[in-house]
């Protein structure tokens, strides 16, 4: 018997999934485009048609191929957004390998801990941070390549481009064929707590995602005369999430390295860009910072949100300034891309929306664990094809997060209403939200514990409308011990990557309030700020 409050899709016209591997999938897609502008650079004005794209592709897949990148090898991307990173990426996983991206803003530390962990074997980064990616890759024997074209690297430079791999790719040409299981990217998240782990995400997963955002429900219908903005990290899910729907879509997307007000506004300006993939600091950056009136955004008919959770107020502002419609979705690395989406004509600001093609949802009782229904608080569920194989290495950690019935538990309290509307309300999981960005407490608590100052610490989300939320850090001191506020913030600064600084502060308690099992009450902790 069908569980009443189990909430499906109410979307029509859903398509069964495609048979095709995720790397056909683009490759057909990249075949559709031909002479359609693929991809625009910012910063250097370069563009990449549909057709050139296809080519790089083809011949770096060959190359790879030939290098001896084996099926299932896994291949590190350490940049920012730049006009070669697509290419990359649909060509580490049309040879057959995995792709794992990891932050270039990592210490060395944090890096060396990514590349043992995801199995690397080659890692591929940007020439502005070889020296670091140096450091954490040649203890390990890791290869290392510069993410630059042949040309801009030096014949005798220590590191080769990694598109120097490249060979010309045979008539009729095809990406090597892999299974739906097969992994095919390597996010890294810290799910519902603790440090980050490495998520498996499937051929079938991203199938999935693309089949979805495809549907009219989706984008409201991106088409080939869209033009889009990725300034959200590709090293994000929902960063590459924009990369993969442009190109499904043959639309123009137009790349930013990083966030820098005035260029991102010239580039909505310069390119007419329609559609806006963006995380709530920078919707709030759009409704508020008065620099937004000098440009001519009037192209724009789409703002989707992402990643963490936009106010009802912002989200209605934006809208009434800039006459556009302001879409929340809602997902996790876990669940490849979104789960739930609000409707292109939706008035409930605030809400994550109504559950996606393919997914089922619902809310259980934290205490009891049983299915609730409209109205009422609990942890927000999810099961459907865009679910993760598991964390990489890490079954307890997969068993803790998707239950026997494949529900995938998402560690945040929701609630639906009658209309099958969710929303979310607040978080069970530990995890801190610092602008999109994961900062896992435990992970920051092992450090701090490693200070000879530090006796106690624990780790929480300070609220900041900006962004969202800043990591703020209760400390035990030992005693007689003699450190401040900024000398615990300094010290966790040059060991950490920026989204993890002590932005919300610092606290000397006496005690950490703990249950009786040693787990820290962060509830108490954040009843206390």
């Amino acid at each position: 018997m069908e569980d009443e409050r189990v909430v499906r899709c109410d979307w029509e016209d859903v398509p069964e999934l495609p048979s095709a591997s995720f790397s056909e999938y683009l490759i057909d897609a990249l075949k559709r485009g031909g002479d359609n502008i693929a991809l625009i650079d910012y910063v250097s004005g370069e563009e990449v048609t549909y057709k050139q794209l296809l080519e790089d592709v083809s011949n770096l897949t060959e190359g790879l191929v030939a290098s001896d990148l084996r099926k299932g090898g896994v291949v590190c991307l350490v940049g920012p957004n730049t006009l070669l990173t697509p290419t990359i990426i649909i060509s580490v996983v049309s040879a057959g390998a995995t792709l794992t991206l990891a932050n270039p803003l990592y210490t060395t530390e944090e890096l060396e801990r990514h590349l043992k962990d995801s199995r690397s074997e080659w890692i591929v980064a940007h020439p502005a941070f070889l020296a670091n990616v140096s450091k954490a890759a040649k203890p390990l024997g890791i290869k290392v390549f510069a993410l630059a074209r042949p040309d801009d690297v030096a014949a005798d430079a220590e590191f080769p481009s990694f598109f120097s791999l490249s060979r010309p790719a045979p008539e009729g040409w095809a990406p090597v064929p892999i299974e739906p299981d097969d992994v095919i990217l390597l996010p890294y998240s810290s799910g519902t707590t603790g440090l980050p782990k490495g998520v498996q995400v499937t051929s079938r997963n991203w199938v999935f995602a693309l089949t979805v955002l495809e549907h009219k429900n989706y984008f409201k219908m991106v088409s080939e005369k869209d033009v889009l903005l990725v300034v959200l990290p590709m090293f994000h899910a929902f960063g590459i999430g924009v990369v993969f729907a442009t190109i499904s879509q043959q639309a123009k997307l137009v790349v930013l390295p990083r966030f820098i007000p005035e260029h991102f506004l010239d580039a909505i300006a310069k390119h007419k860009v329609t559609i806006l993939p963006l995380v709530p600091p920078i919707v709030i950056f759009l409704a508020k910072d008065p620099r937004v009136a000098k440009y001519d955004l009037s192209s724009l008919r789409l703002i989707m949100c992402g990643a963490a959770s936009l106010s009802a107020q912002i989200q209605k502002a934006i809208a009434d300034k800039m006459g556009l419609i302001v879409r929340q979705g809602y997902g996790m690395t876990e669940s490849t891309l979104g789960t739930h989406l609000s409707d292109p004509d939706s008035t409930d600001s605030g809400a994550i929306g109504k559950v996606v093609g393919y997914f089922e949802c619902k809310i259980i009782s934290i205490e009891t664990g049983d299915s609730l229904g409209p109205n009422e608080h609990g942890e927000l569920c999810v099961k459907g094809p865009g679910v993760m194989k598991g964390y990489l290495g890490n079954p307890g950690a997969t068993a803790a997060t998707i239950d026997e019935e494949g529900w995938l538990h998402t560690g945040d309290i929701g609630y639906y209403d009658s209309r099958k509307v969710f929303y979310i309300v607040d978080r069970l999981k530990e995890l801190v939200k610092y602008k999109g960005f994961q900062v896992a407490p435990a992970e920051l608590e092992g450090l701090l514990l490693t200070h000879p100052c530090v006796k106690d610490a624990a780790l929480v989300g300070l609220p900041d409308e900006e962004a969202g939320e800043l990591p703020f850090a209760f400390v035990v001191k030992q005693e007689e011990a003699q450190i401040d506020e900024d000398g615990i913030k300094e010290w966790v600064a040059e060991r950490v990557a920026p989204h993890k600084k002590l932005r919300g502060g610092v606290r000397f308690v006496e005690s950490i309030p703990k249950s009786p099992s040693g787990k820290i009450l962060r509830r108490v902790l954040r009843d206390q700020l």
